[in-house]
């Protein structure tokens, strides 16, 4: 049985962070790392990360991790322009994958389970778009049936992906998790730091470590800032 590909949205310039979202740490590995494990272990393959550059730390880090590197030049176009490049690189695929799991690099904190979960939603209703829900919102990774590829690659979404997500609500199906994951966002040195305390990753992130400052582990995730519903135009950076 084919497995969906998984996408992790990472050319954003992490302005806020004071340097690549995707080097952070986050727990013994980077962002990018435990995204790329999270999908692989979730049952995604391949699991492609969209850069913006083919040079540089990041893109190194995508190699080590084992995933493949598709550029979207400077991040142009925000998470919408990395999501189009992503699904253009597998859609030139001599297999491409029947559909695709798409998360940006600042929600790590999901499960395997979580991925697994949607999976499952939608080999068993076809639905063309599974999104986890946690309590009351929806979350990060989103799933998306390849058939509707066309969709997200159009030109006129003024939304981004939440455009395609709202055309019919009828056909998205709600995998309830109890995942908190899904709708942590860690976009700020204040989130990080209640996420993962003050712990860094030499060598990897530096810049970004560098503005976090002190402080301790704070609120538990769903106690935090919610993420925006995915698909609300996912932030680039």
């Amino acid at each position: 049985m084919k497995r969906p590909a998984g996408i992790v949205l990472a050319a954003g310039a992490s302005s806020r962070m004071g340097g690549p979202k995707a080097l952070l740490d986050a727990g013994g590995t980077t962002f990018t790392g435990r995204l790329v494990t999270t999908l692989n272990e979730g049952g995604c393959g391949p699991v492609v990360v969209v850069a913006a550059s083919d040079t540089g730390e990041v893109a190194a880090e995508v190699d080590r991790c084992g995933a493949r590197l598709v550029v979207n030049p400077g991040g142009e176009g925000g998470q919408i322009g990395s999501l189009r490049a992503a699904l253009e690189y597998l859609g030139g695929l001599d297999d491409p994958p029947p559909a695709f799991v798409f998360s940006p690099v600042d929600n790590p904190a999901v499960t395997p389970e979580t991925v697994r979960g949607l999976i499952a939603g939608w080999r068993g209703s076809g639905a063309p778009i599974v999104m986890p829900r946690y309590e009351e919102e929806r979350g990060h990774p989103v799933l998306a049936d390849m058939t509707i590829a066309h969709e997200f690659q159009a030109r006129d979404l003024e939304e981004g992906a939440r455009g395609v997500v709202r055309r019919d609500p009828g056909r998205v199906l709600e995998v309830p998790v109890t995942d908190a994951g899904v709708v942590d966002d860690i976009d700020t040195p204040r989130r990080y730091r209640e996420r993962f305390g003050d712990g860094g990753c030499p060598g990897r992130h530096d810049a970004a470590a560098g503005q976090l400052g002190p402080g301790g582990v704070g609120p538990d995730a769903r106690e935090s800032r919610r993420a925006a519903p995915p698909c609300a135009e996912p932030r680039q950076g």
